[in-house]
């Protein structure tokens, strides 16, 4: 082919796709949600779906694919097409911790996603049975010194942040803990009710579950107190200095998907975002709406989490199950 048929092929591609993406989206979009339905992802998707399928004109549809932490359902996305029409729920347990704990992972965080839009961060909360003895961590602790080895802690998976909320406890108070790792947080707190385990570290989700009587909670993992619990103290004020885990929640598309896709989904979301209703809902759930939406912060925060949590798991000598 000649130089100037090369050039006109070359134009004609890219006039097409200039096209499809200034039609995006012109067809309902997939939101996978690689957890079990309940816990965050559950209230995450609903969010999504709820306030940018408006927004974007077509129905956005959430998808749960659990398994492997998020592995399973991350390599679904990185395997998708890359045309806005397959987005991911990217948590740091699936982009930041999954690498450091499963050592053949199916997708690479960096390479097989494009970054499109930091959504919220959320802290974790330490939950016992209301019937429990257990009033305070310090409670806990002392039983736990006591019985070594009897207590069980759950969490929504393995390499998950409630699971090394549960490991940096264990280590911070020198007690053995066995953990029992679930498909979600939602089989976690049935057994925490049910009796079946003693304490979970959990996602604010199941705040219902201690307002409704069931469970007791005892402390936040993050830096501060939740604004929809203001008097539930932080692992730090129960008397672990140092004790700070937060998750955040973001959308990725796989790789290769067209800038103009990825602006026009990070435009609808900074301003979903941005917006005082959906601020104080994301309050009303005890989460922190991003104050920096864009991809590039998204991009950061992915990979000094991949190397901070790499640093954790190698110093705690985390292995799986």
């Amino acid at each position: 082919m000649s130089t100037a048929g090369r050039h006109l092929v070359g134009w004609a591609l890219s006039l097409a796709a200039g096209m499809a993406c200034a039609a995006y989206p012109d067809k309902p979009i997939t939101l996978v949600v690689p957890y079990a339905p309940g816990g965050m992802g559950s209230t995450f998707g609903n969010l999504m779906s709820e306030a940018l399928s408006p927004a974007l004109g077509q129905r956005v549809v959430v998808d749960y694919r659990p398994g492997a932490n998020g592995g399973l359902g991350a390599a679904l996305v990185a395997k998708a097409p890359a045309d806005g029409y397959t987005l991911l729920m990217a948590v740091n347990s699936t982009m930041a911790i999954n690498p450091a704990i499963y050592p053949k992972l199916q997708y690479d965080p960096i390479k097989d996603f494009s970054p499109v839009a930091m959504v919220y961060t959320s802290a974790n909360v330490l939950m016992v049975n209301a019937k429990s003895p257990y009033r305070s961590v310090a409670d806990l602790v002392s039983y736990a010194k006591a019985n070594p080895g009897k207590l069980n802690y759950g969490s929504s998976g393995n390499g998950a942040t409630p699971h090394l909320s549960g490991e940096m406890f264990r280590r911070m108070a020198g007690i053995s803990i066995n953990h029992v790792p679930y498909k979600g947080i939602g089989p976690a707190i049935v057994d925490l009710i049910g009796g079946q385990i003693e304490l979970v570290f959990s996602d604010t989700s199941a705040m219902t579950q201690v307002t409704g009587g069931n469970l007791r909670a005892l402390a936040v993992t993050g830096p501060s107190r939740l604004g929809m619990a203001p008097n539930l103290p932080t692992m730090q004020e129960q008397g672990f200095p140092g004790f700070s885990i937060r998750s955040w929640y973001s959308i990725a598309a796989p790789a290769g998907t067209p800038k103009a896709v990825v602006e026009r989904l990070n435009g609808e979301i900074a301003k979903v975002v941005r917006s005082p209703e959906m601020r104080q809902r994301m309050k009303d759930i005890g989460v922190d709406p991003a104050e920096d939406t864009s991809v590039h912060y998204l991009d950061a925060t992915t990979r000094a989490d991949l190397a901070m949590w790499k640093k954790f798991v190698t110093e705690a000598d985390i292995k799986l199950d």
